[in-house]
């Protein structure tokens, strides 16, 4: 069974711990947030990513299946954040039109 464990700071709640059950012949995956399950899936044999919404920021899980092993990512974004730098990239593309 593969497991993997993150820890990320939230500004409002302090240090997070996301972390990953990957059965290795069963593939069935279970993600959980403080100790708390948040996500099962069964039977994931492939490349797979999953998101989710904690306060302000989204989280994201990415299986990555290469040369039939899997590896794992964790991505976390502040929502905030993303949509400060989505305005400024529609900004720099953004003409008047009269």
């Amino acid at each position: 069974m593969s497991q993997c464990r993150w820890t990320f700071y939230d500004p409002n709640e302090g240090t997070q711990t996301l972390g990953l059950y990957h059965g290795d012949e069963s593939g069935h995956v279970m993600i959980y947030l403080n100790e708390q399950v948040v996500i099962i899936d069964f039977e994931v044999h492939q490349t797979k990513s999953y998101s989710l919404m904690f306060n302000q920021s989204l989280l994201e899980l990415k299986l990555n299946k290469i040369n039939g092993e899997f590896l794992y990512k964790f991505e976390g974004t502040r929502v905030n954040e993303a949509k400060s730098s989505l305005d400024r990239i529609k900004s720099l593309f953004s003409f008047p039109f009269s």
